[in-house]
């Protein structure tokens, strides 16, 4: 079958050839069936099935009615942030849960605005929420007895036992006050922390701890919807910017057994000795006592104490991170319960994320786990049964992800690697005995692929196709190149890992050197070169590439899972020593005389549309041509909790903030300028781009400008996607 030429619509069309896979795959309590999330017809529309492990059959197990939940046109403004928080496109069912009850298997499932358990036998309605303020965030309580949510900003929690259950109000004082919410996680622990959770479930479902976040003393930021029919549509956001006030977050302890069932009683957490602090993370001990971590304002400092609230105990301090550049929060804190007084804890002390044994009594480190110049990235499950903890790490190479094991109770921690394909592997859920897990394994020259592994034996048992269907038809229409997996030293001797896409050229159609883009992110927190099916899948840098043009990705200093020195060097300066080592790729392309020097491009989005406008402005006799996605122009634009992680604040920084902003260079520009923004992005504001243009306009430059009216920090519909792709690529072929 002869391969067809990759068109915009082919781009912008979502998910990518072999990334139409099943997603939240998850065993049921007793073993005997595969439950996961997987678009009938291939697209971001999912429905609810399971799969019996023992008759080898799949079945439809809820989907929502016709209409009702399928599009982000009927969501609320609170659910439409909160998706964009997570960079969640998917429509139907976005999500479900399992009680941990394994005598009483029950599963919650919110369809549209409804919530409904399904019980083994029938779907059954447990909340209408027709006609009332959208449901936020339900989740069950361990036991499977209650499920707990936010409405209206205010919490509720709800039987799942009774017949005819009417929903409980737990919070009453966040309604009539607009900047007051109880229950929900702030837009800064939702875009900055990796924390979108406001209230936590104890171990034995009788206590919510929950955060309380008050805005009113941020100042608005508004923006209107100029785009709209009603000239009177805009939005309210208390947005803090770098170095101005924070929201103020309070943590109270709800008691559903001992309480007034009418109006309860909280236990609110006296943190008045605590000063301008984020709370990063909230968790139960198996006592039922709270662990809760805290961040100082810098990020230089992370608290763990425990608070015995039962007991009428103080603050009790157990660990304290101290870091000379900033601390990367986590998620690797997990209790024991047949240990309930050891818990697990990391640390990058040692200048790599790795796992560790505490004592909850005395707060001593009785052990690492863990060690070496690699990074331990997730845990994915314990068995506390055997001491073994399961987690996924990079610890043969940083361009590949493998699932790892180790015993807790062992006088020596050793380390065994389970997965053992090389690529990247994904674990999605082990079975309750931890016999099996089912694994997605992806590499370059391997589509992802989803199967059950047998961990004693490290041995795959069978391929799951039904996860999976339709894959080979889409990938077989392409002819996708294969990028190069290249190392090279950059002007500081550090080694950084590239893929290099070149011109499928046997018929000599298109002449060395190449034209060459730059597709670049290059901020914190994002790792792009790995030896994974994504590279192959990337349909931009393909459409690139069949045309004739080289891509160069390349993770500059600064990007995750190479250590914290790698990373921290970008301290106050930002834009700065990315560009460099994305000049060192390119000139090491140029050596090898792929690259044609005269036309060399970049494009990005968000950090990466700040790379794109920085290249043609601080290195504008390497970079000819820059497209600017979504970019940051000016840190002071910014929130607190990214901008001052990296950059401190603009008082104490004030040299490192002009000379990261692009405005500073402007004089420089002499290469051909894209800008494309939403002007209702409430991230990355379009402010950024304004104020560039206002900068541009003063210096007597030449730009071009692609306005989504409608549109937040990413275009989200699929004919905005296909235009922006047309116009990005005209652009392209015009002036390189």
């Amino acid at each position: 079958m002869p391969y067809r030429s990759i068109t915009s619509k082919d781009v912008a069309s979502l998910p990518q050839p072999g990334f139409n896979l099943a997603e939240s795959i998850k065993f049921s309590p007793d073993d005997t069936l595969l439950t996961y999330l997987r678009s009938p017809n291939q697209t971001l529309t999912r429905q609810l099935y399971a799969y019996n492990l023992q008759t080898e059959k799949e079945f439809v197990y809820a989907e929502p009615d016709i209409g009702h939940g399928k599009t982000e046109e009927n969501l609320s403004m609170e659910e439409k942030l909160r998706r964009e928080r997570q960079r969640q496109l998917i429509t139907g069912i976005t999500r479900y849960q399992w009680s941990k009850n394994r005598a009483r298997p029950l599963m919650l499932i919110p369809i549209g605005s409804d919530l409904y358990v399904h019980d083994d036998k029938e779907l059954r309605l447990l909340v209408n929420g027709s006609n009332q303020p959208p449901i936020i965030d339900p989740r069950l309580s361990p036991d499977g007895s209650f499920v707990a949510y936010v409405q209206d900003s205010e919490l509720y929690c709800v039987s799942t036992i009774e017949t005819s259950p009417q929903p409980r109000q737990l919070t009453f004082d966040a309604r009539d006050q607009p900047n007051k919410t109880n229950g929900l996680a702030e837009f800064i622990a939702q875009e900055e922390m990796d924390r979108s959770e406001g209230f936590w479930w104890s171990d034995d479902s009788r206590f919510i701890a929950f955060t309380q976040v008050d805005e009113s003393n941020v100042p608005i930021f508004r923006i209107s919807h100029s785009g709209s029919d009603d000239p009177d549509q805009s939005e309210e956001h208390r947005y803090p910017f770098a170095g101005k006030t924070n929201v103020k977050v309070t943590i109270g302890i709800i008691d559903l057994i001992n309480n007034n069932k009418t109006i309860p009683n909280i236990h609110w957490i006296d943190l008045s000795s605590f000063y301008d602090y984020y709370i990063a993370r909230v968790h139960f001990f198996p006592n039922n006592s709270l662990a809760l971590q805290i961040e100082n304002r810098q990020q230089t400092k992370l608290q763990l104490y425990q608070y015995d609230f039962l007991n009428k105990k103080q603050l009790k301090l157990l660990i304290e991170e101290i870091s000379q550049s900033w601390i990367n929060l986590h998620d690797l804190f997990h209790t024991l319960k047949k240990l309930p007084t050891q818990f697990i804890w990391a640390s990058e002390r040692t200048g790599y994320m790795h796992l560790e044994l505490y004592d909850l009594n005395t707060g001593k480190l009785i052990k690492s786990l863990t060690n070496g110049e690699w990074v331990v990235q997730r845990i994915i499950d314990i068995d506390e049964e055997n001491s073994i903890i399961y987690f996924l790490a990079n610890r043969e190479t940083p361009l590949e992800v493998h699932l790892y094991s180790v015993n807790y109770n062992d006088d020596i921690s050793k380390i065994d690697r389970i997965t053992q394909e090389p690529g990247c592997h994904v674990i999605y859920c082990f079975n309750r005995t931890y016999e099996y897990c089912i694994t997605q394994w992806n590499s370059i020259d391997q589509y992802p692929i989803i199967r059950m592994l047998d961990i004693k034996k490290k041995k795959i048992i069978k391929t799951l196709d039904y996860l999976q269907q339709g894959q080979i038809q889409i990938i077989e229409q392409f002819h996708l190149i294969k990028p190069q997996l290249i190392k090279i030293q950059n002007r500081n001797n550090d080694t950084l890992y590239c893929a290099v896409y070149k011109p499928d050229d046997e018929q000599g159609k298109y002449q060395r050197p190449y034209p060459t883009l730059v597709s670049v992110y290059g901020g914190p927190h994002l790792q792009r070169v790995v030896d994974s099916w994504s590279l192959r899948a990337d349909m931009r840098c393909q459409r690139l590439v069949e045309s004739g043009y080289v891509v160069l990705r390349l993770d500059n200093r600064g990007s995750p899972n190479r250590g914290l020195a790698f990373e921290s060097v970008i301290k106050y300066d930002m834009g700065h020593l990315e560009l460099e080592d994305q000049v060192d790729g390119i000139n090491y392309l140029i050596k090898q005389g792929i690259t044609d020097k005269a036309r060399v491009g970049m494009y990005g989005w968000s950090y990466g549309g700040y790379m794109s406008a920085m290249a043609l402005v601080r290195q504008s006799e390497v970079f000819k041509l820059g497209i600017a996605g979504a970019p940051v122009t000016h840190w002071d634009g910014y929130d607190t909790h990214y901008t001052e992680r990296y950059m401190g604040t603009p008082e104490d920084n004030p040299h490192g903030y002009v000379v990261s902003s692009v405005m500073h260079h402007i004089n420089n520009l002499t290469g051909h300028l894209m800008i494309i923004h939403g002007l209702i992005d409430e991230n990355v504001h379009f402010r950024h781009s304004a104020r560039l243009i206002n900068a541009i306009i003063r210096a007597s430059k030449s730009y071009e400008l692609i306005l989504f009216p409608d549109e937040r920090h990413m275009p989200r519909k699929l004919d905005e996607r296909i235009y922006m792709e047309d116009r990005m690529f005209e652009f392209i072929r015009k002036n390189l």
